[in-house]
């Protein structure tokens, strides 16, 4: 009995002795996770140009030396993957979106959109307002959406409503989908914002695409994080945002894009003229 205490006293000893010489590791920090659809000039699938929001937020999370990961995943996945805190940050982000996935929000936008209306060139159509869009679908023309996007109280309660005259694209490059079915006459009228629509029919060079109206005002667009992280990372990101706006930095990163700091359209958000989109600030 003697021996066995003796022999179990020093291998209780040596077991001690070796996770006490074990090297020390530091706790490395969490990776975040962040997503989004491509959603160009936002979002970009070019490793070059990955989109100015891509670029903002990989900067400011560098210079505060937060890891993170970026993909391409399709909007309506990412929000419920970031619901189950599976995804940390999703970036370009209504206000509902962000209750609606019970997210967390950032304090300033992170860009904006406007819901605007886009036709073949040769279609006489011209978006006056909801009654006049009803209308014209329901001479069995479709209105071309993406799946997951949020377009406010009344256009998402008209789709709603007129389902069957409307098809929702979804995968990771959306918009870039419905601008081919456009062309081809699969859609009659498709909805996204000017900025996102202008800059690929820039880069196309697609002159059979035209603007036919806008529903609404901008609507500014925010990050939205996981409801597991501090308010004190969330904080940074905003911080860095003033930091990148106000050292000239984030001009620079727009200027790659052919674009202006949509701070210029929040302020300007009641003045409907929409003559020269091609040059519109986001």
């Amino acid at each position: 009995m003697l021996s066995l205490v003796k022999t179990f006293l020093l291998f209780s000893l040596i077991n001690i002795l070796l996770w006490l010489s074990a090297p020390v590791t530091a706790k490395q920090p969490k990776t975040l996770v962040v997503t989004s659809d491509e959603w160009c000039p936002y979002v970009c699938d070019d490793e070059a140009l990955p989109g100015f929001l891509v670029e903002v937020v990989k900067e400011i999370a560098q210079k505060n030396k937060i890891k993170i990961t970026f993909s391409l995943t399709p909007l309506a996945r990412a929000l419920n993957l970031a619901e189950k805190g599976k995804v940390d940050i999703l970036l370009a982000l209504t206000p509902q979106h962000i209750t609606d996935y019970q997210l967390q929000q950032s304090q300033l936008s992170f860009g904006g959109l406007y819901n605007d209306f886009y036709v073949q060139a040769e279609s006489s159509w011209r978006f006056q307002d909801i009654n006049n869009l009803k209308s014209y679908l329901k001479n069995n023309a479709i209105l071309g959406t993406i799946n997951g996007y949020q377009y406010g109280e009344t256009v998402d309660g008209f789709i709603k409503d007129n389902s069957e005259h409307v098809f929702s694209a979804s995968g990771n490059s959306p918009l870039t989908k419905q601008l081919r079915m456009l062309k081809m006459g699969r859609l009659d009228i498709l909805l996204d914002s000017r900025f996102t629509v202008q800059y690929q029919l820039t880069k196309l060079q697609e002159k059979d695409i035209i603007y036919a109206g806008t529903q609404g005002d901008f609507t500014p667009l925010f990050l939205g994080f996981s409801s597991s992280l501090s308010k004190e990372l969330i904080n940074l990101f905003d911080q860095g945002l003033i930091t990148l706006r106000q050292s000239g930095r984030l001009q620079q990163i727009l200027a790659k894009y052919g674009t202006l700091d949509w701070h210029l359209a929040e302020h300007n958000s009641s003045n409907k003229d929409t003559r020269s989109l091609a040059e519109a600030s986001i």
